[in-house]
């Protein structure tokens, strides 16, 4: 039987609960499960929030290289994100700018540490 608490994060967002009541396994529990029902819903930016808040980093670099692979590269960029990892970062990074999307890959440089190529690109490119 599902969890009440996944029901309520999937109608009203991840902000209308508190789980820091719960200990952690139980906590990781729900939010893999709600990840699960947000991916099979198509609803991928939630589903990446949620597992970034679970910081199931290894299920992110998993979708992030998944979404890489379907040239969805926003999304792949969210998931390397909260990973920190450098090189999946700069890779995406890369693809945001050949896409035109300098903000995310701002956010993505700077993510991955490099401030340099954070800033030329905000200085350059974000309007």
């Amino acid at each position: 039987m599902e969890h009440p608490i996944v029901e309520k994060i999937l109608k009203d967002g991840i902000n209308s609960v508190n789980l820091s009541m719960l200990d952690e396994s139980a906590r990781k529990r729900i939010l893999s499960d709600v990840a699960e029902r947000l991916y099979r819903q198509s609803r991928f930016v939630e589903t990446i929030e949620i597992m970034a808040k679970a910081n199931d980093i290894e299920k992110l670099i998993k979708l992030g290289d998944l979404f890489l692979s379907e040239s969805k590269t926003e999304l792949a960029t969210l998931c390397f994100i909260p990973t920190k990892d450098r090189q999946r970062l700069s890779s995406a990074a890369v693809l945001c700018i050949q896409a035109k999307n300098y903000r995310l890959a701002a956010k993505a440089y700077e993510a991955a540490d490099n401030m340099q190529m954070a800033s030329f690109i905000q200085q350059n490119f974000v309007k």
